[in-house]
C-alpha cells in the first residue's frame, strides 16, 4: 500500500510513525511538506524525508493532514495529480467530504478524526466512508485508522464532528479535571510531584478497571460512591453547581465549533 501524507505537523508525523510501526515499508510512505527548512527535522523524528510535491497518481491513499485553513492551498497543489483510484483521507477538523470533492474534483473521499492517543497507538478515531468506495478502498482506509489505535465507522458524516468534540478534544477535558484534582492535592499539602503521580495513577487505575470489568462509567461511579461518604459529598457539590449541564454545554460548543471550521 503506497501512501502520501500532505502536511507533516503533529498529526501527520504521528500517522507516518504508526504506519511504519505496523510494517508499511519506509519507501511506500511519502511525506509532503512545503516548509523546506523543517525537512531535516521531520526526517530525524519520523524517519522519512519530506519532499515538495511527488507524483501522486500511483498512491493508494493520500492523507491530508494540514490545518483546516490551509485546505485550499493544499488541494490546489495536488488536484491535478490524483488518480481516480486514490482514496483521499482527510484528518482535518470540520472539513466535509463534499468540500474536498468539489475542491479536488475527486470522488473517492473519506474522513477521520484521530485523537491524541495516536501518539501511543491508542487513538479513538471515528471515521466516515461513503458507500461509493470499493471494498479494497475501504480496507486501505481501515488499515490506516487501525494502525494508530481503535476506530469506529459512523454512518453519517456529521457524526465525525461529534467525535471531534468528544474524542478529539476529550483529552483536554480530562486533563482539565485532573488539573483541578492535582491543585487541591498540592494545596492540601501533598508534594507537587506526588500530587501529579497520584492523580495520574488514579486515572490509569480507573481506565484499567473499566477495561477489565466492562462496567459503564455510571456503574463504576455508583460503586465508588458510598452513601454519605466522601465521594457522595463531592458529587453533591457538582450536582448543586449544575456541573453536568456546564460540561455538556462545553462539549456541544466544541461540536458547533467543528461545524463552523468546516463552513469557513
Amino acid at each position: 500500500m503506497k501512501i502520501a501524507i500532505v502536511g507533516v505537523g503533529n498529526l501527520g508525523s504521528v500517522l507516518a510513525q504508526s504506519l511504519l510501526a505496523h510494517g508499511v515499508p519506509r519507501e511506500d510512505i511519502i511525506l509532503v511538506a512545503r516548509n523546506k527548512s523543517k525537512h531535516d527535522e521531520i526526517h530525524e523524528v519520523v524517519g522519512c524525508r519530506p519532499v515538495d510535491l511527488p507524483r501522486l497518481s500511483d498512491k493508494d491513499i493520500l492523507i491530508i493532514a494540514v490545518k483546516p485553513q490551509d485546505m485550499g492551498d493544499a488541494c490546489d497543489s495536488i488536484r491535478h495529480s490524483l488518480s481516480s483510484e486514490t482514496v483521499v483521507l482527510s484528518v482535518m477538523a470540520g472539513v466535509s467530504c463534499g468540500a474536498l470533492e468539489e475542491r479536488l474534483n475527486h470522488r473517492a473521499i473519506a474522513r477521520a478524526m484521530p485523537n491524541l492517543g495516536a501518539r501511543v497507538r491508542e487513538s479513538a478515531t471515528a471515521f466516515f466512508l461513503p458507500n461509493s468506495l470499493t471494498a479494497a478502498q475501504v480496507d486501505r482506509v481501515e488499515k490506516v485508522i487501525m494502525s494508530c489505535g481503535r476506530g469506529w465507522r459512523v454512518d453519517r458524516e456529521e457524526l465525525v464532528d461529534v467525535a471531534t468534540a468528544v474524542a478529539g478534544s476529550g483529552p483536554a477535558y480530562i486533563c482539565w479535571l485532573a488539573e483541578q484534582m492535582e491543585i487541591v492535592a498540592r494545596d492540601s499539602g501533598i508534594a507537587p510531584g506526588d500530587a501529579h503521580a497520584l492523580v495520574l495513577q488514579t486515572l490509569k487505575g480507573a481506565v484499567s478497571y473499566l477495561e477489565h470489568d466492562g462496567a459503564t462509567f455510571a456503574e463504576l461511579r455508583a460503586r465508588v460512591t458510598s452513601p454519605n461518604g466522601t465521594t457522595a459529598a463531592a458529587l453533591a457539590t457538582l450536582e448543586e453547581s449544575s456541573a453536568h449541564t456546564i460540561v455538556r454545554d462545553a462539549v456541544r460548543a466544541a461540536i458547533h465549533r467543528a461545524i463552523e471550521l468546516g463552513r469557513q
